[in-house]
């Protein structure tokens, strides 16, 4: 024993330098993953709500006059659908000599005196009347609405003289550098995207033309600190450690900078730029992290001798804790009124047995949760499967029939046995499946998930391997819904959510939202479904990446590959279902389960029959005779 310990020392000396290396790379890799998904969640939350600018600017250019009380209402619903946004402005632009005209129109229009007005000194909170300019660049109508914005003319400032100038010529919208709102502290910035608005709608060819035919201007407002602190939601960096960055050359160090602090190049660690594009301008998002410190010359040994100690003990203990373990599991052989008779599954939730009860020999799978290997959070959860599942009446949900604890304080519960293959399997061995089969076994599956779904809960694990379909009760092709163990209840039959913030899902299966948080509704598990829909149909999981990071980036950024084509027989109608359930924003997927039923069953296909269905099971039968 005592050559071995030797042996195992020097053997581990000789390898811990390379070991800190991989460390180091395997770390770094995980780290760009990371940035990647962060790049992608910021790229995002700045693009997206530009459609919010664009509505502004056709609302503008189709009723010029619009009002303020209307023009709150149409703003309202964007802002609201888009939260990155700070507000959404119109600003008039007006000739020097039409003022006084076009403040009585206003004041006649508002009841109640408008007048331009320019910021007072600096450090004071009054508000002055603008001087008679050549031209003034006004707001007129905003939302949230503030009085003492109202009437502000932009051209009071070179810098915002400036941004007009330039946002008048831009071919389309145009994002301007950081600046402070008259309204904000200190060290508080914002960007604003002008978008130009022309008499003749369309933007005229030559300079003089725009200057000419300039009308105004629709102003979405970006406060910065919020929107990135949002967008990093779920990327697990550290705020102190990412840097929005303004690529334009002619900026200082100080004015480049749009939020965060930045690292110097000098630092030790990772220090990684993504590029951004924005509304005509370049930004860069940078991230750093400090990376896992290498052993130092003289700390190995000691450091290497404890670990080949504490490995030998290790090893002694886990010899133990399998000899207990295995005494543990013959105890259960006999547990309650159940004989366990083999084990046939298990995961991050407990062991799963075949098993039979005793009196009544009925066949069924028991699951059980062993004390001293479970925390506090997973036996919550199993008592909670255990008894939400026993709350489901639908034949297509697994059914509970007993449930409790074995004199060593093992949790168990028992439910129907399932003799039939998961999705998973049935598409390795048997490939895509025809679009017939996929909606009649789809059909099944949201028909559990809408009871669920009725009663408050999110099953928040839908994935092939939680989908089994089964010759059941006579009928081929009956599918039962699996594994409520990371079930959210929404509201009824109790209040209880995981206040966890680990990962919760297969990422592979998971939607946009949920990869951020934990309080994803219903319509993540439509998400899911589109996903098992694909799988079924095209024979390949629509997003897999290196690792969860990576796929969490292909979920909030990509689309699949299309199931149309040449070699398919899926249909345009059958492709749009499953893409609208795999829609990036909830809003834009079926709203119900329901919902999703009754598009599925208006497809124009052949039905899936029960001949159909046992001429698979009697294909599957001779398979299962030859693997014996």
């Amino acid at each position: 024993m005592w050559l071995t310990l030797l042996l195992g020392l020097l053997v581990t000396a000789a390898v811990a330098g390379a070991n800190a290396r991989r460390t180091r790379e395997a770390a770094q890799l995980e780290f760009a993953a990371r940035s990647r998904v962060a790049a992608a969640q910021v790229q995002q939350s700045f693009s997206a709500p530009l459609e919010a600018l664009h509505a502004i600017h056709a609302l503008a250019s189709a009723w010029p006059d619009v009002d303020q009380r209307k023009f709150e209402l149409f703003a309202a619903a964007l802002l609201e659908r888009y939260q990155s946004l700070a507000a959404l402005e119109l600003f008039d632009v007006v000739r020097g000599e039409d003022r006084a005209d076009f403040e009585r129109r206003m004041s006649a229009q508002l009841g109640r005196p408008f007048s331009f007005w320019d910021p007072g000194p600096p450090g004071s909170p009054q508000m002055v009347t603008s001087p008679q300019r050549d031209r003034h660049v006004v707001l007129t109508r905003l939302l949230p609405y503030q009085p003492t914005l109202h009437g502000l003319d932009l051209m009071f400032d070179p810098l915002r003289r400036a941004q007009v100038a330039v946002a008048t010529h831009a071919h389309g919208p145009w994002v301007t550098g950081k600046f402070r709102l008259v309204e904000d502290p200190e060290d508080v910035y914002s960007v604003a995207v002008y978008d130009a608005l022309y008499a003749d709608g369309e933007a005229p060819a030559t300079a003089e033309e725009r200057e000419q035919q300039l009308r105004g201007f629709a102003i979405a407002l970006y406060r910065l600190a919020p929107l990135m602190s949002s967008a990093l939601v779920g990327t697990t960096l550290q705020r102190s450690a990412v840097a929005l960055i303004d690529e334009d050359k002619s900026l200082t160090a100080a004015d480049a900078l749009l939020f965060g602090k930045r690292t110097a190049q000098t630092e030790p660690g990772f220090l990684l730029r993504y590029p951004i594009q924005f509304a005509g301008r370049a930004w860069a998002l940078e991230t750093y992290s400090t990376p896992p410190p290498l052993l130092s010359a003289a700390v190995p040994s000691l450091i290497i001798g404890g670990a080949g100690s504490l490995l030998a003990a290790f090893l002694v203990g886990m010899g133990q804790m399998l000899r207990r373990s295995r005494q543990r599991f013959r105890t259960l052989e006999a547990l309650g009124p159940y004989t366990l008779e083999r084990e046939i599954g298990g995961g991050g939730m407990g062991r799963v047995f075949e098993a039979r009860h005793r009196l009544l020999r009925r066949r069924v799978a028991v699951k059980v949760i062993a004390q001293p290997r479970s925390s506090k959070l997973q036996k919550e959860r199993f008592e909670l499967e255990a008894k939400i599942t026993s709350e489901l009446s639908h034949p297509n949900t697994v059914t509970v029939f007993d449930y409790g604890r074995t004199g060593v304080g093992d949790f168990y519960y028992a439910m129907e046995y399932v003799n039939g293959i998961d999705f998973q399997q049935l598409v390795k061995r048997f490939g895509a499946q025809s679009p017939a089969r996929v909606r009649h076994l789809m059909l099944q599956a949201c028909g559990a998930l809408a009871e669920a779904h009725g009663l408050g809960l999110v099953h928040r694990d839908i994935k092939p391997g939680n989908l089994m379909v089964a010759i059941h009760g006579g009928i081929f092709d009956f599918v039962k819904v699996l594994d409520f163990g990371l079930v959210r209840v929404t509201y009824g039959l109790d209040a209880r959510t995981s206040s966890s913030r680990t990962l919760l899902g297969t990422p592979r299966y998971m939607a946009p939202e949920a990869f951020a948080s934990a309080q994803s509704g219903p319509r993540a598990d439509i998400y899911a479904l589109g996903c098992v829909a694909y799988f079924l149909l095209s024979g390949n999981e629509p997003f897999v990446g290196k690792n969860d990071a990576s796929t969490a980036a292909l979920h909030l950024t990509q689309v699949p590959p299309s199931l149309v084509g040449p070699s398919s027989a899926v249909s345009v109608a059958f492709e749009q279902i499953v893409m609208r359930c795999m829609a990036k924003v909830p809003e834009e997927r079926f709203a119900s389960a329901a919902q999703l039923m009754r598009a599925l069953g208006a497809l124009d296909l052949p039905p899936w029959t029960q001949a159909n269905a046992a001429a698979f099971w009697a294909e599957f039968a001779v398979q299962q005779d030859a693997s014996r």
